[in-house]
Protein backbone atom coordinates (compact mmCIF):
# COMPACT_ATOMS: atom_id res chain seq x y z
CA UNK A 1 0.00 0.00 0.00
CA UNK A 2 1.52 3.20 -1.00
CA UNK A 3 1.19 7.19 0.76
CA UNK A 4 -1.64 7.54 -1.61
CA UNK A 5 -3.69 4.68 -0.83
CA UNK A 6 -3.21 5.16 2.91
CA UNK A 7 -4.70 8.53 2.88
CA UNK A 8 -7.71 7.79 0.86
CA UNK A 9 -8.01 4.94 3.74
CA UNK A 10 -7.88 7.73 6.34
CA UNK A 11 -9.79 9.90 5.01
CA UNK A 12 -12.77 7.32 4.66
CA UNK A 13 -12.87 6.66 7.72
CA UNK A 14 -12.61 10.08 8.86
CA UNK A 15 -15.48 10.92 6.98
CA UNK A 16 -17.57 7.78 8.12
CA UNK A 17 -17.33 8.48 11.33
CA UNK A 18 -19.91 10.58 12.92
CA UNK A 19 -18.43 13.82 15.45
CA UNK A 20 -21.70 13.99 17.02
CA UNK A 21 -21.47 10.09 18.58
CA UNK A 22 -17.61 10.44 19.38
CA UNK A 23 -18.26 13.50 21.26
CA UNK A 24 -21.05 11.52 23.32
CA UNK A 25 -19.07 8.68 24.18
CA UNK A 26 -17.33 9.12 27.56
CA UNK A 27 -13.87 7.11 28.40
CA UNK A 28 -15.37 4.91 30.50
CA UNK A 29 -18.63 3.64 29.09
CA UNK A 30 -18.34 2.02 26.73
CA UNK A 31 -20.66 2.36 23.59
CA UNK A 32 -22.31 0.45 21.98
CA UNK A 33 -21.41 -0.75 18.45
CA UNK A 34 -23.25 -0.38 15.54
CA UNK A 35 -22.77 -2.06 12.32
CA UNK A 36 -21.00 1.01 10.79
CA UNK A 37 -18.73 1.15 13.93
CA UNK A 38 -17.94 -2.39 12.92
CA UNK A 39 -16.70 -1.61 9.56
CA UNK A 40 -15.29 1.45 10.67
CA UNK A 41 -13.29 -0.64 13.50
CA UNK A 42 -12.38 -3.39 10.86
CA UNK A 43 -11.43 -0.65 8.02
CA UNK A 44 -9.09 0.17 10.86
CA UNK A 45 -7.67 -2.46 11.72
CA UNK A 46 -6.89 -2.99 8.32
CA UNK A 47 -5.46 0.12 7.82
CA UNK A 48 -3.54 -0.65 10.96
CA UNK A 49 -2.57 -3.88 10.08
CA UNK A 50 -1.22 -2.60 6.25
CA UNK A 51 0.45 0.45 7.75
CA UNK A 52 2.43 -2.06 10.22
CA UNK A 53 2.95 -4.04 7.30
CA UNK A 54 4.51 -1.00 5.16
CA UNK A 55 6.16 0.15 8.16
CA UNK A 56 7.61 -3.47 8.31
CA UNK A 57 8.41 -3.03 4.51
CA UNK A 58 10.07 0.18 4.92
CA UNK A 59 12.20 -1.04 7.71
CA UNK A 60 13.42 -4.50 5.57
CA UNK A 61 14.00 -1.82 2.90
CA UNK A 62 15.71 0.76 5.17
CA UNK A 63 17.79 -2.20 6.43
CA UNK A 64 18.78 -3.51 3.25
CA UNK A 65 19.75 -0.08 2.46
CA UNK A 66 21.82 0.65 5.18
CA UNK A 67 23.61 -2.97 4.70
CA UNK A 68 24.10 -1.86 1.26
CA UNK A 69 25.26 1.72 2.44
CA UNK A 70 27.86 -0.56 5.01
CA UNK A 71 29.16 -2.60 2.03
CA UNK A 72 29.80 0.21 -0.41
CA UNK A 73 31.58 1.75 2.57
CA UNK A 74 33.42 -1.08 3.38
CA UNK A 75 34.47 -1.23 -0.44
CA UNK A 76 35.25 2.18 -0.40
CA UNK A 77 37.11 2.15 2.68
CA UNK A 78 39.11 -0.98 0.94
CA UNK A 79 39.46 0.86 -2.17
CA UNK A 80 41.12 4.00 -0.05
CA UNK A 81 43.12 1.62 1.78
CA UNK A 82 44.56 -0.04 -1.34
CA UNK A 83 45.14 3.05 -2.83
CA UNK A 84 47.01 4.70 0.24
CA UNK A 85 48.83 1.36 0.37
CA UNK A 86 49.72 2.47 -3.94
CA UNK A 87 50.65 5.44 -3.08
CA UNK A 88 53.13 4.68 -0.06
CA UNK A 89 54.82 1.79 -2.59
CA UNK A 90 54.90 4.92 -5.38
CA UNK A 91 56.27 7.17 -3.21
CA UNK A 92 58.93 4.67 -1.71
CA UNK A 93 60.13 3.56 -5.67
CA UNK A 94 60.22 8.00 -6.34
CA UNK A 95 62.91 8.12 -3.25
CA UNK A 96 64.52 5.30 -3.94
CA UNK A 97 64.18 6.56 -8.01
CA UNK A 98 65.51 10.25 -6.78
CA UNK A 99 68.42 8.44 -4.66
CA UNK A 100 69.29 6.33 -7.86
CA UNK A 101 69.31 9.49 -9.92
CA UNK A 102 71.45 11.19 -7.43
CA UNK A 103 74.15 8.53 -7.54
CA UNK A 104 73.69 8.05 -10.83
CA UNK A 105 74.22 11.96 -11.48
CA UNK A 106 77.25 12.10 -9.00
CA UNK A 107 78.92 9.02 -11.15
CA UNK A 108 78.34 11.14 -14.61
CA UNK A 109 79.88 14.01 -13.09
CA UNK A 110 82.89 11.64 -11.73
CA UNK A 111 83.18 10.05 -15.44
CA UNK A 112 82.85 14.03 -17.07
CA UNK A 113 86.03 15.15 -14.57
CA UNK A 114 87.49 11.68 -15.74
CA UNK A 115 86.69 12.51 -19.62
CA UNK A 116 88.26 15.69 -18.89
CA UNK A 117 91.38 14.72 -16.94
CA UNK A 118 91.93 11.98 -19.79
CA UNK A 119 91.46 14.59 -23.06
CA UNK A 120 93.99 16.67 -21.36
CA UNK A 121 96.71 13.78 -20.74
CA UNK A 122 96.01 12.64 -24.22
CA UNK A 123 96.32 16.56 -25.11
CA UNK A 124 99.53 16.70 -23.57
CA UNK A 125 100.79 13.00 -25.14
CA UNK A 126 100.17 13.67 -28.55
CA UNK A 127 102.10 17.33 -27.83
CA UNK A 128 104.64 15.33 -26.46
CA UNK A 129 104.64 12.64 -29.28
CA UNK A 130 104.86 16.33 -31.63
CA UNK A 131 107.62 17.37 -30.14
CA UNK A 132 109.42 14.01 -30.45
CA UNK A 133 108.62 13.50 -34.34
CA UNK A 134 110.09 16.60 -34.58
CA UNK A 135 113.01 16.22 -32.65
CA UNK A 136 113.78 12.05 -34.73
CA UNK A 137 113.25 14.39 -37.82
CA UNK A 138 115.79 16.81 -36.61
CA UNK A 139 117.81 13.93 -35.54
CA UNK A 140 117.75 11.66 -38.82
CA UNK A 141 118.73 15.08 -40.63
CA UNK A 142 121.34 15.56 -38.59
CA UNK A 143 122.51 11.88 -38.91
CA UNK A 144 122.25 12.19 -43.13
CA UNK A 145 124.29 15.76 -42.62
CA UNK A 146 126.96 13.39 -40.70
CA UNK A 147 126.88 10.30 -43.06
CA UNK A 148 127.37 12.75 -45.81
CA UNK A 149 130.55 14.64 -43.71
CA UNK A 150 131.88 10.93 -43.19
CA UNK A 151 131.42 10.16 -46.23
CA UNK A 152 133.34 13.40 -47.97
CA UNK A 153 135.81 12.72 -45.63
CA UNK A 154 135.87 8.92 -46.27
CA UNK A 155 136.29 10.07 -49.86
CA UNK A 156 138.81 12.49 -49.27
CA UNK A 157 140.87 10.29 -47.48
CA UNK A 158 140.51 7.75 -50.23
CA UNK A 159 142.03 10.33 -52.28
CA UNK A 160 144.60 11.72 -50.38
CA UNK A 161 145.68 8.30 -48.83
CA UNK A 162 147.21 6.93 -52.28
CA UNK A 163 148.86 10.06 -52.92
CA UNK A 164 150.25 9.97 -49.08
CA UNK A 165 151.20 6.66 -49.66
CA UNK A 166 153.29 7.21 -53.01
CA UNK A 167 155.31 9.87 -50.93
CA UNK A 168 155.82 7.26 -48.10
CA UNK A 169 157.00 4.83 -50.64
CA UNK A 170 159.30 7.69 -51.82
CA UNK A 171 160.86 8.84 -49.15
CA UNK A 172 160.84 5.28 -47.69
CA UNK A 173 163.09 3.85 -50.89
CA UNK A 174 165.43 7.23 -50.84
CA UNK A 175 166.37 6.23 -47.33
CA UNK A 176 166.90 2.75 -48.08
Amino acid sequence: MDALDLDQATDEIIQRADPNVAALAAPNFPRRQSPSDVDDATAALALVSETAAAIRQLEQHSAQAVARAHNAANAVMEELERTESRAQHAEMALRQAEAEIAELSTAAMQAHKDIETLQSRLAARQAELVAMEQRATVAERRADEAEEAIQSIVTAIRTQLPVTSGVAAEQAGEAA
